[in-house]
């Protein structure tokens, strides 16, 4: 199979090849996320959640990958894993298999937004568009503050994180 890398992706990607994934879980629903490069301490607040003030401290990494609206694959070594569909036992052993492992290659299937992240020691997480409606696929949130977006159009987004929604420019690959 011929292996697609867009420039846009494959240079966003590049300073993260090679270093582990660490902290991969699952968020809301079927969402994963996956921590990249050096630790840092991100505290929000005070503010007032279930009737009380609170602050929300999470460890994230230089680099963040939000596997986002769209269905998704693990396996290791060819052996499939866990899907989005799976249960939340299924999904913590297998993101679990993925975290600590670094990041080889990503590539798209050519024609598609079919990406696969492919991993030194056999894993591999590969996501795929649910439907036919339009969502965004993964976030890849970058230590300048920059995001680049992937849509199960085929378009891509690559700017500021502050930049509102209404306000992204959607390019093609």
């Amino acid at each position: 199979m011929d292996k697609s890398h867009p420039k846009p992706i494959a240079q966003a990607f590049e300073p993260i090849l090679g270093k582990p994934a660490w902290q991969v879980k699952q968020g809301y629903g079927s969402f994963l996320t996956l921590e990249f490069g050096e630790p840092h301490l991100d505290i929000k607040g005070p503010v007032r959640r279930r009737g009380r003030m609170e602050r929300i401290a999470t460890v994230c990494g230089d680099w963040h990958l939000w596997i986002y609206c769209c269905g998704w694959d693990i396996t290791q070594d060819g052996k499939h894993l866990a899907n989005s569909e799976s249960d939340i036992d299924t999904i913590r052993r297998a993101t679990a298999w993925l975290d600590g492992q670094c990041l080889e290659k990503i590539w798209l299937e050519p024609g598609t937004v079919i990406t696969h992240f492919e991993f030194d020691l056999g894993g591999v997480l590969k996501t795929y568009p649910y439907d036919e409606e339009l969502n965004e696929q993964w976030y890849l949130y970058e230590p300048t503050g920059g995001v680049l977006g992937l849509r199960s159009d085929g378009l891509y987004s690559h700017g500021p994180g502050d930049t509102p929604p209404d306000e992204e420019l959607w390019l093609p690959l």
